[in-house]
């Protein structure tokens, strides 16, 4: 479920992911350029899909790169592709709205 969200979500223009490393729980963050994290959140939120935004408990980290928060989508095995398809289709929406 991971490497199918890193593929659709870093396909869409604007969106950079935040941690990268290969071996990792099923959680991806990311930013969107010129778009609050909370912002993504809140819209994607009225869509139906969960997310959390924030720190998620990195802040000296985040301080340290240069980000003041993110957007984090976790996954477990009850999560399907179609889901993924939709926090993606939801992020380009908010994307063309906002931008």
């Amino acid at each position: 479920m991971l490497s199918y969200t890193v593929e659709k979500l870093s396909t869409i223009q604007y969106v950079k992911l935040i941690g990268t490393a290969k071996h990792k729980v099923g959680v991806q963050s990311f930013i969107v350029d010129g778009i609050h994290h909370f912002d993504i959140g809140q819209m994607l939120d009225t869509r139906g899909i969960a997310v959390r935004t924030g720190h998620h408990c990195t802040q000296p980290l985040m301080e340290q790169y240069r980000i003041e928060g993110t957007v984090r989508a976790s996954f477990s095995v009850y999560n399907t592709k179609e889901e993924v398809d939709l926090l993606a289709e939801g992020i380009e929406r908010i994307i063309k709205f906002l931008k």
